[in-house]
């Protein structure tokens, strides 16, 4: 086993890792910007070093800064959680030549996987529906070729693109030039490349993820799977564990598609698989190359901390049961996000019912920087069936006391409290929908 891991993130997920390590006495490092100095995550490490300043680019993105407290730490680890650096090829390659291990998939496969459009193309070759568009266009006259021939609404979408960024949604013909350009901006400023693809909108579609993990050997193992379709402006804000719509048919067929496409690529550490599912069929929307936000979901159906597995299988004091692991009840998840931040966003009261799962990097009394993601918990419960998971976080939500900073909290509470999510009828457009008709999320 590892003796010493660097957590090259912040907040919750360095806490989350953080408790991993700690079960298996390995000792860990917490890097930082000026802006966390007094966080949770911070006072939770065995040592930490300041990287920087607030801003991310001048310190969670800073790599060589990074390096640097891994060197001489004497650190033989590195974890990137997610976000920041967990998904830069350039990141990876530079822990391997400093001699670290990367807590993640080899940096060719994240860079096949971080291009959206490659991983269309790769997805396709390996005999896998993937959503009718194309891939990298870069010649205006053949993007209004092929917006014509898919046919309207469709999406511009980055290429380079990630957590909801870079995608513009074009209604007509008429608006497929200006959102062109607004969606070239957008990706040059957020991902450095202005490289753009187009796909077809999937009416009334789920999006459902695949976890999985990968060993020394390339053997492949299926963890699960979550119904991700609660989404804001394609930002997931409910996440549930198993996707319970899905039939056992369809979920063995999710299972194969998933080693058709990963099989023999010799995949090593934790991924996630994401599809959209429309008309009866799966789709193949993209690939996630480290631990994802929701992860706890599929612990909590499936018994496992993810989080030690991808350990001790990187340290190959482990090896994958050929067992798909069983699913016990329903867990569903919430993000609380702060939804106005200021200069001052003090958690003057944060306090939990007893009896859910809390993941959180803030206290009562925390200051939360505004210059980064407005996660600040995700609670989960965990109930025999999902309706009884539903009314578990209702009481939940019902008891959860946050003051001092404007959240999404009594909005999640109005969509727990709705009969169209109880029964589980909505599709990814669904809340944007009731938002810009404005709609209350009860009706």
């Amino acid at each position: 086993m590892f003796k010493k891991v660097l957590v090259a993130n912040r907040g919750e997920i360095a806490c989350r890792i953080m408790k991993s390590c700690q079960q298996l006495n390995v000792r860990t490092v917490a890097v930082y910007s000026t802006a966390d100095k007094d966080a949770k995550f911070v006072k939770m490490a065995d040592e930490a070093y300041c990287v920087g300043p607030a801003k991310a680019q001048e310190s969670y993105l800073n790599r060589e800064g990074i390096l640097m407290a891994a060197v001489i730490s004497h650190a033989d680890a590195v974890h990137p959680g997610y976000g920041f650096l967990a998904e830069d090829a350039l990141f990876a390659r530079m822990c391997s030549q400093c001699g670290l291990t990367w807590l993640g998939p080899q940096a060719d496969l994240i860079s096949l996987m971080g291009d959206k459009a490659a991983a269309r193309k790769f997805a396709a070759s390996r005999g896998i529906a993937i959503i009718p568009g194309t891939f990298v266009l870069n010649d205006p006259d053949a993007t209004e070729r092929a917006a014509l021939k898919i046919g309207f609404p469709l999406l511009i979408k980055a290429s380079q693109g990630g957590g909801g960024k870079g995608i513009r949604i074009v209604t007509s013909p008429d608006d497929l030039n200006s959102q062109l350009k607004i969606a070239k901006q957008e990706t040059s400023s957020a991902f450095g490349s202005t490289s753009i693809y187009l796909e077809r909108v999937l009416k009334h579609a789920r999006h459902i993820e695949v976890q999985i993990i990968g060993d020394q050997n390339g053997r492949i193992l299926v963890l699960g799977d979550r119904d991700c379709t609660m989404q804001v402006r394609r930002q997931k804000i409910i996440e549930e564990s198993p996707a319970t719509f899905i039939t056992d048919a369809q979920r063995r067929e999710l299972i194969v598609t998933v080693h058709r496409l990963l099989d023999g690529v010799n995949y090593q550490g934790l991924g996630t698989v994401e599809f959209l599912f429309s008309d009866d069929r799966f789709y193949f929307l993209e690939m996630n190359t480290r631990l994802q936000v929701e992860h706890g979901v599929t612990e909590t159906t499936t018994g496992l901390d993810i989080v030690m597995l991808q350990l001790q299988l990187a340290s190959n004091e482990s090896r994958l049961s050929r067992q798909i692991p069983s699913c016990d009840g329903v867990a569903i998840e919430c993000r609380i996000n702060l939804t106005a931040p200021t200069n001052n966003n003090q958690l003057s009261t944060f306090s939990f019912p007893e009896g859910i799962r809390v993941d959180t990097g803030y206290q009562s009394g925390d200051n939360v920087p505004s210059y980064y993601d407005a996660l600040l918990v995700k609670v989960i419960v965990n109930g025999k069936n999902r309706l009884e998971a539903v009314t578990l976080m209702q009481k939940a939500l019902a008891n959860i006391k946050i003051d001092g900073v404007s959240t999404n909290l009594h909005d999640l509470q109005k969509i727990l409290a709705s009969s169209w999510y109880k029964k589980g009828v909505f599709a990814v457009e669904t809340l944007d929908m009731r938002l810009e008709k404005h709609e209350s999320f009860t009706g």
